[in-house]
């Protein structure tokens, strides 16, 4: 080293000076030479090495070392959080500007690994530079094609929020096409094309997407991210479920939670009867109303030969239209786009407005069964537009006209919607969560119904009035009946509870069956929530019907939705230890949004046996100091109820909102998943 040259001369050249006095006899005062000037050795990275690559990938990485006369070179090291797997350098020891090649672990724990590469100029250890990088696994399981995204939740200002489109993936990390629909309250419906951008998939079913919209007016550069946990690859839809969170680069302010499922590689232009429900805020309200003014819709329509015929029913805000209002078209559908991209322009008679209401539907194409709705009317051109929503069409299996009250009957239905506490003037989606079961009889009757329904901010009850704890909670059986006309509309009646709420609940539901049967995988029935005076609320959800033994076991991905005056949105992977009851897995939530990427965010939880009806109860939690959950209140974990679908599936929701005025209302939906390999998590 330099420095121990220097010291080396300096002692030799003293040791003469000593001798030469001796022998001289001279009495003159003898000092040492001075030490040289300090080094000023410098080093830099030339060019920057990029910070992230994936595992089993190289980077090539160069430094410059100035000031150095001897051209010692440059000296390297890796250090990683797990030792010694922290890659390789190709070289130790380079000259100045010439690159050393850093390659990836093959293979690392998690989804992502810290690694620092460390360059050290030789002549001059102290100066150096340190190149932090990340790794990240990227497993190819996720195919290529062209993939259908949705995402609903609020904006940055908690206004109803909505986005659907397509994009390809290439397989191999990029996103080479796509378009999409998106709808920010106060803004118009923007629809952007020729999107680009990069998706990740890590060994533990956990990943990113990106999508570069080339649109400023997306969080003002255009950038778009999300989380997702891979399902399967199996034909079942979806394929993930995603959140949508902002990291790194993107600014949106935006989250939300939806699913990415891979499209047909036919999508067609649809035909035959569809049920469908939507949600959304008015663009213009009427009568005075203020803005964003909550709506609801949902109903049955028929596609025959590009031409839409059918009914719906509307809830606008606290206003209730039953009518069963005539829906049509006003242009002929014009086949699908490259990307399965099809637009409905509709008018419907809604009883409570003063005009028919022009509508305009942005379908996105999953397959001949399934399209991912959002409104789109909201134009610059267009200044009579509706509103702002998002939902869903599922095809019904039953031919039109051949439904009656015998085809809502068989097993257990459950269901699970979620909506908005319009009490206060709360215009807040997600402060209103539902989940429960019940049985039909085919003749018109419900039995053995229960329901856990929560409102954020109602203060109808007892225990706010008295106590001042804020939110409603009817956790009640209850029974009613029902009413199936022949084109698959059931219609709720005189649903009474068993220990009745106080003041009374008397909810009216809207079931649009599908005719799918038990065991199907997919919802019997998409479902439309209409509160009442004390409860003021609405919500839109989906009903299944109940299948195969009741069991909590496995490997499962998860989506959630928290609101506790922000929204919380967020995915997650997790086993759930069917012997020990017990479950522990990962999370990416809105909670940890703008960080450069997605940190390894531990949940746990515990859950009690399922009963024969497939409802039990469990906690969740955030684990080793993580923060992928809001908690609500003094407690460490969310206590929930499930309610159990197939082994596969189940709804979950949070029970403390006044049982420990927790002030916050959460609701999640667990799909079982394949784990990405043979030997991944």
């Amino acid at each position: 080293m330099a420095t121990q040259r220097w010291i080396f001369s300096f002692l030799l050249g003293a040791m003469l000076s000593v001798l030469a006095g001796c022998s001289s006899g001279s009495t003159a005062n003898v000092q040492n030479p001075p030490p040289p000037p300090p080094s000023k050795v410098a080093i830099a990275f030339q060019p920057e090495p990029s910070p992230a690559l994936n595992v089993g990938f190289s980077e090539n990485i160069t430094a410059v070392v100035t000031n150095d006369p001897n051209n010692y070179g440059v000296d390297w090291t890796v250090t990683c959080q797990n030792p010694p797997n922290c890659g390789v350098l190709s070289a130790l020891h380079t000259a100045s500007g010439t690159a050393t090649t850093y390659t990836a672990p093959s293979a690392i724990s998690g989804n992502t690994m810290g690694v620092e590469v460390v360059a050290l100029a030789t002549a001059a250890p102290t100066a150096n530079v340190i190149a932090p990088l990340t790794v990240s696994t990227f497993n190819s399981s996720l195919n290529a094609g062209t993939y259908v995204i949705q995402a609903q939740g609020v904006d940055s200002s908690l206004n109803p929020y909505q986005l659907a489109g397509a994009i390809v993936l290439d397989g191999a990390g990029n996103i080479t096409n796509g378009e999409q629909t998106s709808n920010y309250f106060g803004s118009l419906s923007l629809l952007d094309t020729n999107l680009t951008g990069s998706y990740f998939l890590g060994n533990d079913g956990r990943g990113t997407i990106t999508i570069n919209t080339n649109d400023n007016n997306i969080g003002g550069n255009g950038i778009e991210t999300f989380a997702f946990v891979f399902l399967n690859n199996d034909g079942q839809n979806p394929r993930a479920l995603i959140s949508q969170i902002d990291l790194g680069a993107a600014t949106t302010g935006a989250s939300a939670t939806g699913t990415l499922e891979l499209q047909s590689s036919s999508a067609t232009l649809p035909s035959g009867s569809y049920a469908f429900v939507m949600d959304g805020a008015a663009v213009q309200p009427k009568l005075g109303k203020s803005s964003p003014y909550p709506i609801a819709f949902g109903g049955i329509f028929n596609i025959a030969s590009g031409n839409v015929s059918g009914l719906s029913d509307e809830i606008y805000g606290k206003e209730l239209t039953e009518t069963g209002a005539p829906i049509s078209s006003t242009a002929l559908i014009a086949a699908p786009d490259s990307f399965g991209r099809v637009v409905l322009n509709l008018t419907a008679g809604f009883g409570f407005h003063q005009n028919l209401v022009s509508l305009q539907l942005t379908g996105y194409i999953v397959d001949a069964s399934h399209v991912r709705l959002i409104e789109s009317d909201y134009t610059a051109s267009n200044t009579n537009s509706f509103g702002l929503t998002g939902g869903i069409a599922i095809a019904q299996t039953v031919p039109q006209g051949g439904f009656s009250n015998a085809t809502l009957s068989g097993a257990p239905y459950v269901f699970g919607v979620t909506g908005v506490d319009l009490c206060c003037s709360n215009t807040i989606p997600s402060t209103l969560t539902s989940a429960g079961l019940f049985t039909a009889d085919g003749i018109g009757d419900f039995t053995s119904g229960f329901s856990d329904t929560f409102l954020q901010l109602n203060c109808a009850q007892q225990t706010c009035k008295q106590n001042g704890i804020t939110g409603a909670q009817i956790s009640q059986s209850f029974t009613g009946g029902y009413s199936v006309d022949s084109t698959g509309r059931a219609i709720s009646t005189s649903i009474t509870f068993g220990a009745e709420p106080r003041p009374a609940y008397n909810p009216t539901y809207y079931f649009y069956l599908t005719g799918l049967p038990s065991g199907a995988g997919e919802p019997a029935a998409l479902v439309l929530a209409a509160g009442e005076v004390n409860y003021a609320s609405f919500a839109i959800g989906v009903a299944y019907q109940q299948s195969g033994s009741v069991a909590f076991s496995g490997d499962y991905g998860m989506s959630f939705t928290q609101e506790n005056g922000s929204e919380n949105d967020g995915t997650a992977q997790f086993n759930a230890n069917g012997t020990a009851q017990t479950l522990s897995g990962f999370a990416d939530s809105s909670v940890n949004a703008d960080l450069p990427n997605l940190p390894d965010q531990a949940i746990g939880g515990t859950f009690n046996s399922p009963s024969a009806s497939g409802s039990f109860s469990g906690t969740l939690q955030n684990a080793n100091q993580s923060s992928a959950f809001n908690i609500g209140g003094s407690s460490t974990a969310l206590p929930v109820n499930y309610y159990f679908i197939d082994p596969g599936h189940s709804f979950w929701i949070e029970t403390d909102l006044v049982s420990a005025s927790s002030g916050e209302v959460s609701f999640g939906y667990d799909a079982a998943r394949t784990p990405v390999c043979a030997t991944c998590p």
